[in-house]
């Protein structure tokens, strides 16, 4: 039987429901709840708590569930900052996608899944149309992967206990402070999404619209983690573009 995407599933109980990418796309292809999802990241990879997940953090996942993740380009120079569009990919790769292809893209700093016309990810949450509104269509392509069955069955094997580990997440605060007041950018918790954007100078940001620049269309983040990531290309962009508008 062929993978099946599915909406997220947060189970019934709130507390423990994880509303991040990662354990998201992980329920979607497994069917497990969101918070099972995060359990097994952590129980492979050690970490204290599942915001961003890194690609290997989900292929170990997956693998636990007898998925495997095969990368794949279709000849397309992916990249986070150049990497075509989700809409460029799409039409690009209509002739290859079909209702039993499952496709885990990693677009906008966002792990999402597409099934031939069908689409799922942790913002949506149900699974939608490709053309839907809710979908950010301009977000850059970085990763791409299809996923496939390398057993009988998709099984949800039980997740360890949680392990406590060190949290660099102040460390990573205060050096992005310094960064935020060195070029004037500003970081803004959004609790409606309960996510993060991150926002340069308004002439920085008008600059990147000009240039049309990923940066005017990626300022959310979902932690600290991406922030950083994303701080990291705003300085490159304020040295490259605008070397004298650094903040003293």
């Amino acid at each position: 039987m062929p993978l099946k995407i599915k909406p997220v599933n947060h189970g019934t109980v709130k507390a423990d429901k994880n509303r991040y990418c990662g354990p998201s796309v992980i329920s979607a292809i497994t069917g497990m709840t969101t918070g099972e999802a995060a359990r097994l990241v952590r129980s492979l990879s050690c970490v204290k708590s599942v915001k961003g997940t890194s690609t290997r953090q989900v292929r170990d996942a997956l693998r636990d569930c007898n998925i495997d993740m095969q990368r794949y380009n279709f000849g397309m120079a992916l990249s986070r900052s150049t990497g075509p569009t989700l809409a460029a990919w799409l039409r690009a790769t209509v002739k290859e996608r079909n209702a039993d292809r499952v496709f885990l893209i990693v677009a906008g700093w966002h792990w999402q899944l597409v099934q031939g016309r069908r689409y799922v990810c942790g913002i949506v949450g149900d699974v939608v149309s490709i053309k839907d509104k809710k979908i950010k269509r301009r977000a850059r392509v970085a990763e791409v992967y299809e996923l496939t069955m390398t057993a009988a069955k998709v099984v949800t094997p039980p997740a360890a206990k949680k392990v406590k580990v060190v949290d660099h997440n102040a460390k990573v605060r205060r050096e992005l402070k310094k960064l935020t007041n060195q070029y004037g950018f500003d970081i803004e918790y959004e609790r409606h999404s309960h996510m993060y954007s991150v926002w340069m100078s308004e002439e920085a940001e008008t600059l990147a619209q000009n240039l049309d620049h990923h940066l005017c269309d990626s300022h959310y983040c979902e932690d600290w983690a991406e922030i950083g990531s994303r701080i990291g290309d705003m300085v490159e962009f304020m040295k490259e573009h605008m070397p004298a508008k650094q903040v003293a």
